[in-house]
């Protein structure tokens, strides 16, 4: 239709003579002084300017044959123009509507052909009607005709109705007709002799005087509706063999007629064509307005489908949701196999074949159940289903599977919603709407959606181009395709019939415009969403709702989204599992730094084509175009004015254009030793976080020169730099230059220390210096040794007491293995002093363990052998020396068996503890005096005696 402004105005529109004039830009419009017509996605209005048109006038709306249009609308009041005369003048085909004012009534012809006419003629009385041209009308419509309907004004009530006994003259084929709203009076059986094959006769809010006009129809009539004010005998119509169903108001039963009596939109049933009742266990309603039997069986929890009665009339529509039905019936069954709708979903069906399918089914939801895959027999039937849905399924799509893979390409271009929800579905969108989308949308909305069963349909490849067709701007055209995907992220949330596609091994549906599918070879997960005009990154991860658990998504995805209109993406879009990422030409410009993270981590990237930035702000996006697509990074710095001479190879170049114009070369981390070459351009280098020790000579003097060309701003924190006695000069360097490095006050050296704070006369001491500091530390080191010579045994007991250097304090054992500790020797009149040498040695810190002989003795052994025995089995005896102990003939024996059983030992065990009272060791014989002269022993009188004692004992901290 784009050349029909050519071809009418014939190369000229602006013929000031026959007042041409044309119009593209909206709609194919065309104005002239008899008529303007209008012509958009299919409607052509046509208004007359003059009563008596000329439709010659006309020009042909297309070269093309086969035209056709769904609403075709004229203002001329000639009844004796018709839809027909049209057509051929305009050269359509066809024309699923057609409607004209006339001055007394409303015509409105569908489906009519150029050659056939209309199938059906609607007329609409006005309060005034000239019946005379209404039966004119009738009569002169073609005979192929088979519904008419004719309706009285809405504002009248039994509008007088008079009909010529011939009006239906050669009306054969009709096999529907309806008055509405009218007094009849004149209706005789010469009236409906020629409708032959009238199978629905409609008399709705219409006063009768009496039926017997009917008897002509009893051998065709199978539907009748005599919605009258008075009572109807159904004895009347038992001699109508085919009569199937009979609405009324009030009526007189009778046994013999065994059709459906209908009242208001419900019929009664009692029982199929086949003898079948209702299943008990379900609920059956014969709905009117639908001409359908309902059947519900839902929640019952039932594992099989029923015997199904079949109706007399109308279809049947099976409600079997909700159950436990793991398999679908046989066809076999008659009542199943006459299903023209049927409802199995959430139930746990693993399967579905053709052969348990009803042969004419146009309503099938298996929604919610556990079906994954659709074989070719499957997929072909399953073209012929009106409404098909199976949201909640998980399937099982291989790339290379074409016939499934474009059947579920075409139900996800289909929406739709039950008809009473369409207006309460916009009215919940309107709110968070783009502004006047909505409006926008629902022009095309209502025009080309079709009706079909409850629900209104619509095929986006219809819609999307009805929208875009005449738009020339194309940011306006792209608004379309942007406002379309924010309806279907939010048509789930307001639609309950909305349709998603789960796959098998996916996280979520498949994505709004993509087709996904599974690699039979390397079983990954193929997301198609290439060339569709997206401007959102599809979402991979839903929030709320998962069809399967996180565990079982074991298969990698592979992103197609390329040669779209997709500006950003953000880390929580990305799934876990990505092999794949096509992001070529598209409308990105930067990448945050969590999605380059995590593209690292995925094994093939594709991001050429897209108008990347080179702000300093994205370097990890530049570092990666780098790394991985240096072919990108190179076309990405040549757009910003970036010569690669200028940018090192090791480093980043970006721009700043924050406070004033800088070109940045950021080389942080990039593991450098030395400084790259810089051009005079540069402004500002990151070389933080290297391996830089210090700068070579060469480097010194180039940074010199070339901080007198421009300025240069350097940061170098992070870098291990050398500070010894031999790097001086490359430190002096960086000190003069210090006011273009921004952080050089935080510098640190290798060892830690801040350059700042590098002092030369500490680095690099002169000779005298050194001399006397060696001097001085001789001399500490002699004090040290000599002191440590005159006070060991101090120190050794102080260091071992407070866990000080136990490896030099503390002795190592030979006797580890010995039972006790110390072995306690003392005389029965000393027994009271033995409980603080068992508080302070068992109890205390360290614990040792004692023998001695009022625990330890077995009673009846010779006290010798006991006392041989303790010394033997004790890594210590310890002699408590009192002159209790000095005048008792046991106590010396004790201590003379001690002195000899350590006389060969290579350690002192024996400790002599001598007390306050013993005054000198006359009473010992002389041997024991004599150990007693030249042995060092410990005094309890003492204040440091417990120390003392405790270092003597066996060294367990070691």
């Amino acid at each position: 239709m784009e050349d029909y402004c050519e071809r009418f105005c014939k190369g000229s529109c602006k013929d000031t003579i026959s007042e041409h004039t044309c119009d593209n830009e909206d709609l194919n419009y065309v104005l002239t002084n008899d008529y303007h017509l209008i012509l958009n996605d299919g409607y052509l209005e046509v208004k007359w300017s003059t009563p008596d048109p000329k439709i010659t006038d006309l020009i042909p709306i297309s070269k093309e044959r086969n035209v056709k249009l769904k609403d075709l609308i004229v203002s001329d009041t000639n009844h004796g123009i018709r839809a027909v005369d049209y057509l051929r003048q305009l050269g359509v085909e066809q024309v699923t509507r057609f409607e004209k004012q006339l001055s007394s009534f409303e015509v409105l012809e569908r489906n009519v052909h150029y050659n056939n006419g209309p199938k059906s003629l609607i007329l609409n009385c006005r309060q005034s009607v000239n019946l005379t041209e209404l039966i004119v009308y009738i009569k002169q419509t073609n005979n192929n005709i088979n519904e008419i309907i004719i309706n009285a004004n809405d504002e009248s009530e039994n509008q007088d109705l008079i009909t010529d006994y011939d009006i239906f003259k050669e009306k054969a084929n009709v096999t529907s007709l309806s008055f509405t709203g009218f007094k009849i009076e004149n209706l005789t059986t010469k009236t409906f002799a020629p409708l032959i094959n009238l199978q629905k006769l409609v008399l709705s809010k219409c006063t009768i005087n009496n039926l017997s006009f009917l008897s002509t129809l009893q051998t065709s009539l199978e539907h009748l509706v005599l919605d009258i004010p008075d009572e109807v005998d159904l004895k009347y119509f038992t001699h109508f063999p085919r009569l199937k169903l009979i609405k009324v108001r009030y009526h007189i039963p009778h046994a013999n007629f065994t059709g459906l009596i209908c009242k208001d939109n419900m019929c009664n049933f009692i029982r199929g064509t086949n003898g079948i009742k209702c299943p008990d266990m379900c609920d059956c309603r014969y709905i009117y307005d639908d001409l359908e039997l309902n059947i519900n069986c839902s929640n019952r929890g039932l594992f099989e489908i029923p015997q199904l009665p079949i109706p007399t009339i109308g279809g049947v529509k099976l409600i079997f949701s909700n159950n436990t039905l793991a398999h679908l019936p046989n066809i076999a069954s008659d009542g199943y196999n006459m299903l023209k709708k049927l409802d199995v979903s959430r139930n746990t069906l693993t399967s579905l074949r053709i052969d348990h399918l009803p042969e004419k089914l146009d309503y099938l939801d298996i929604s919610f159940n556990n079906i994954m895959e659709m074989n070719r027999d499957l997929v072909q039937y399953l073209k012929h289903v009106s409404i098909f849905k199976q949201t909640g399924n998980q399937w099982i799509v291989y790339c290379d599977d074409q016939p499934l893979l474009h059947l579920l390409k075409n139900l996800k271009r289909i929406i739709i919603m039950r008809e009473v929800e369409v207006r309460p579905i916009f009215i919940r969108l309107l709110p968070n709407s783009p502004e006047g989308f909505l409006k926008y949308l629902g022009q095309h909305f209502l025009r080309l959606g079709k009706r079909k069963q409850e629900f209104f349909i619509i095929n986006e490849d219809q819609l999307i181009p009805s929208m875009t067709n005449k738009l020339t701007d194309l940011n306006k055209i792209m608004n379309v395709y942007k406002y379309m995907e924010w309806l279907h992220k939010n048509l789930p949330f307001v639609n309950k019939e909305h349709e998603l596609f789960y796959y098998d091994h996916m996280p979520g549906p498949c994505p709004y415009k993509c087709e996904c599918c599974q690699n039979r070879t390397t079983q990954n997960i193929k997301i198609d969403c290439r060339n569709t005009f997206l401007h959102n990154f599809p979402n991979m991860v839903p929030k709320h709702f998962s069809m399967m658990p996180t565990e079982n998504f074991s298969n990698q995805l592979e992103l197609h989204l390329s040669k779209n209109n997709i500006s950003q993406v953000t880390i929580d879009l990305l799934p876990k599992k990505l092999s794949y990422l096509d992001l070529r030409n598209n409308s990105f410009e930067t990448l945050d730094d969590n999605v380059i993270r995590y593209l690292k981590q995925s094994t093939e990237i594709k991001l050429s084509g897209n108008p990347w930035n080179c702000h300093c702000k994205s370097r990890s996006l530049l570092s990666f175009l780098r790394d991985h697509e240096p072919l990108e990074y190179n076309l990405t710095l040549n757009r910003c004015n970036i010569s690669q001479m200028d940018c090192p190879d090791a480093c980043v170049c970006c721009l700043d254009n924050s406070t004033w114009p800088s070109f940045i070369v950021d080389c942080r981390g990039e593991g450098l030793m030395n400084i790259p070459d810089l051009a005079n351009k540069v402004t500002y280098v990151d070389l933080r976080n290297n391996s830089i020790t210090a700068l070579t000579p060469n480097k010194r003097s180039f940074l010199e020169k070339r901080l007198q060309v421009s300025p240069l701003q350097l940061l170098m924190l992070g870098n291990p730099w050398s500070c010894s006695c031999e790097d001086m000069e490359n430190l002096n360097f960086l000190k003069s230059i210090s006011s273009n490095i921004p952080d050089f006050t935080e510098i640190k050296c290798g060892n830690g220390e801040k350059l700042v704070s590098i002092d030369q006369d500490i680095i690099c001491p002169s000779g005298f210096a050194y001399f006397v500091a060696l001097a001085i530390s001789v001399a500490a080191v002699i004090i040290a040794i000599n002191f440590m010579i005159c006070f060991r045994q101090p120190l050794l007991v102080w260091f071992y007491e407070h866990d000080v250097c136990l490896s030099l304090a503390a002795r190592r054992e030979l006797d580890e293995t010995k039972k006790f500790d110390a072995f306690l020797a003392f005389t029965h009149k000393d027994e009271s002093l033995v409980e603080e040498f068992v508080e302070k040695l068992e109890m205390g810190r360290p614990r040792f363990r004692l023998c001695f002989y009022l625990r330890d003795w077995l009673a009846g052994e010779s006290i010798p052998d006991c006392i041989g025995r303790s010394v033997r089995d004790s890594r210590r005896i310890i002699i408590l020396m009192t002159d209790n102990f000095i005048k008792s003939t046991w106590g010396r024996l004790e201590f003379r068996l001690a002195l000899h059983a350590t006389s060969q030992d290579r350690c002192k065990r024996l400790i002599v503890v001598l007390y306050p009272d013993v005054k000198n060791f006359d009473s010992l014989d002389s041997e024991l005096r004599a150990y007693m002269v030249f042995n060092t022993y410990l005094e309890r009188s003492h204040p440091n005696f417990w120390n003392k004692l405790i270092y003597s004992m066996p060294h367990t901290k070691v």
